[in-house]
């Protein structure tokens, strides 16, 4: 038999914190962790399980994107040179296949 649960009615009515608008600011916990604020990963391309690198220049804290060097298509990347271009596939195609 399943049971139900039942809301919590309370005296008085809960009053939620009002927020004017988004900061871009965070505490660090006791873990040592932050927590990025959404406009700063909206605005930065990272996704949930990126990895990041951690730097200090000039007494700021840099976060960079961690690339996968080993990807294999990253050795891809640029292997073609100047190779192709002025490429015109539509030419290709008419002087290997003519109508």
């Amino acid at each position: 038999m399943a049971t139900k649960v039942k809301a919590k009615k309370s005296a008085k009515p809960v009053k939620r914190a009002v927020r004017s608008g988004r900061t871009s600011t965070s505490k660090l916990s006791s873990k040592n962790q932050l927590t990025l604020p959404v406009d700063i990963v909206r605005a930065s391309g990272l996704e949930t399980g990126a990895a990041v690198r951690f730097e200090i220049k000039d007494g700021l804290i840099i976060i960079k994107p961690i690339i996968n060097e080993a990807h294999p298509l990253i050795t891809l990347i640029g292997a073609g040179g100047n190779l192709y271009d002025g490429f015109d596939l539509a030419k290709e195609r008419s002087q290997m296949w003519p109508e």
